[in-house]
């Protein structure tokens, strides 16, 4: 029933400028802090009339926000295929190891996941995605008996990092120059390189096709590419 009210709502929004009014986008932890500040300038040309209201959240929230309604959209990791919802990949993100500026790897070209074992690792919580995706593509650190330090942010698991704590694994936008620390060192990985696919997600029912269209085209123009779209659910 509110998937449906949700649904009347948007329609009764189709009549009028699909690229006016308010679009509600959620985006994982992972993602919102990397994206959003050149996502939103991007969208502002495309779209200045049409705000935008944020959710950040876990996956499984942004899934049931989908389904009711509560917002429009979302930014999401793959795999990710509900009932009714259609995803499409947006791009693909590498991972790369961070380690403390001291560590003996930070001089090193690049490391191979079996490497980790041992290490103390500093990963995110259980209910992140991006949890799963490093620890499906590093089992070595699930292993052994070395220490594991867990937190809600990468930016918190960045400066466990440059203290010395430990090491962790981040993606590549995390990584980008506005966000260097002198302490911390990313090491790529050796091929083939550990990454995640990066889709929008949102409800086959929902009326505005040029809002969407919108949101890809400026997500492709803040990552300076043109983003080849297809749909994957």
């Amino acid at each position: 029933m509110l998937e449906e009210a949700a649904r009347i709502r948007d329609i009764a929004q189709a009549g009028r400028n699909q690229l006016a009014g308010l679009f509600r986008l959620g985006a994982i932890y992972t993602v919102a802090p990397y994206l959003l500040p050149d996502l939103v300038p991007a969208l502002n040309a495309l779209a200045p009339d049409m705000p935008l209201e944020i959710e950040e959240n876990i996956t499984e929230q942004l899934e049931a926000a989908l389904k009711t309604g509560r917002i429009d959209a979302a930014i999401i990791a793959l795999p990710f295929q509900p009932p009714g919802i259609v995803t499409e990949f947006l791009y693909e993100e590498p991972f790369q190891v961070v380690v403390p500026q001291r560590h003996p790897w930070a001089k090193r070209k690049t490391i191979d996941p079996s490497e980790l074992a041992g290490e103390h690792a500093i990963l995110l919580n259980v209910g992140h995605c991006f949890r799963d995706q490093v620890l499906e593509s590093c089992p070595e650190l699930n292993r052994g008996d070395a220490p594991v330090t867990r937190s809600n942010s990468l930016e918190t698991i960045r400066n466990m990092v440059a203290s010395g704590l430990g090491i962790s694994v981040l993606p590549r936008d995390a990584l980008t120059p506005k966000y260097h620390s002198r302490l911390v060192v990313p090491v790529p990985f050796a091929k083939p390189v550990p990454s995640r696919r990066i889709a929008l997600a949102y409800r086959r029912s929902f009326p505005r096709p040029a809002a969407i269209a919108a949101i890809r085209e400026a997500v492709a123009a803040c990552r300076g590419a043109k983003v080849k779209v297809r749909s994957v659910a």
